[in-house]
């Protein structure tokens, strides 16, 4: 348990809006001092982080840990951690993150789901455009979610929620985790769960959806590869709010380019802007020329609640600190107390 702090902390942040203050933007019950600073490629400069206690950001690198002499915490307003080097965390400090993005995720991922079950987008493109190719009386009939079988891979609290709104869909929900644990949990929820490859290989092969919802680490980059995809039906969807580099991006591709699945809606990719350049496509592969699937920039969480909750948890995470109490969330296989 860290020891009670009586100075009020020194705290690293990007600058906040305008209109509000540090206060308002993370509002903690103590005294801090705030030290804005820009925020490139979501790193301050090293040299920020001298003499600070805390540091809120989402990456954290080795010149920032030789920076940070008197850091105490890294604070995640996020729930990805996977850009803190854990080599780069200094000896002594924790490192705790936060959640709370559960619900527009859930609510993105029975969006892009009826989207491409419904051919939403090309029917609205069509017929913008004049064309009423995807008229039922001359398209046919579309499919619908209700009776059909939606599978979660990683049942955390995105994949829970995401299975309450499946449930409510009247679908059947299948899901895989890591841990055996998690079975009657799930149960209670409704929903059919096993652990390890033989359980993912049966939401891979069974579920009209595939949800990707575990978090990227060693044991999950490249989770689902070229064998995973090719379990998965002809008629399947794909879906992926998690990391883009769980799931192979030449796999990906080739599959949706040839069509071994019916599509996929993807919200996080494997190239991001650097700098000032918002223009870098987000893969090497052109799936923007691909008519089967959904394209979205990481979006899916990013609502003004889940800011909120993640700033009133990272900011009772403050307080906790200052005050020599134990701090929530804490990343064990990241930390170093």
């Amino acid at each position: 348990m860290p020891n009670e702090i009586s100075r009020p902390l020194r705290i690293v942040i990007p600058p906040v809006p305008e209109e509000t203050t540090a206060n308002e933007w993370w509002p903690v019950s103590v005294d801090v001092e705030w030290i804005e600073a820009p925020y490139v490629d979501n790193k301050p400069d090293p040299r920020t982080l001298a003499g600070a206690d805390v540091y809120i950001g989402t990456d954290f690198t080795a010149e920032m840990g030789a920076a940070a002499d008197s850091l105490k915490a890294i604070l995640i307003a996020a729930a990805g951690y996977d850009r803190v080097e854990p080599a780069a965390v200094p000896e002594g400090v924790i490192v705790a993150n936060a959640y709370h993005h559960e619900a527009p995720i859930a609510e993105w991922v029975m969006a892009v789901a009826v989207a491409l079950d419904h051919e939403l987008f090309a029917s609205e493109r069509t017929l913008r455009n004049g064309d009423w190719s995807h008229w039922p009386s001359r398209w046919g009939s579309y499919r619908e979610l209700c009776g059909r079988t939606f599978g979660i891979i990683g049942y955390g609290a995105i994949g829970k929620r995401v299975a309450r709104l499946a449930n409510a869909y009247d679908m059947k929900v299948i899901a895989a985790g890591r841990r055996p644990e998690t079975g009657d949990e799930a149960r209670a929820d409704g929903v059919e769960y096993g652990s390890g490859t033989e359980a993912m290989d049966r939401v891979l092969k069974e579920a009209d959806f595939v949800l990707v919802s575990t978090p990227l680490i060693d044991a999950t980059r490249g989770l689902i590869g070229e064998r995973e995809i090719g379990l998965m039906r002809n008629d399947a969807y794909l879906i992926n709010p998690a990391r883009g580099h769980i799931i192979d991006e030449k796999a990906l591709y080739d599959a949706l380019a040839s069509k071994l699945i019916a599509g996929a809606a993807i919200d996080t990719w494997y190239e991001y802007p650097v700098g000032d350049d918002d223009q870098p496509r987000p893969s090497k592969y052109p799936f923007w020329e691909l008519g089967n699937i959904v394209m979205t920039p990481h979006h899916s969480g990013a609502t003004f609640g889940t800011r909120n909750r993640r700033a009133a948890t990272v900011a009772a995470n403050i307080d906790r600190l200052t005050k020599g109490q134990p701090l929530e969330n804490v990343l064990n296989d990241v930390s170093t107390i």
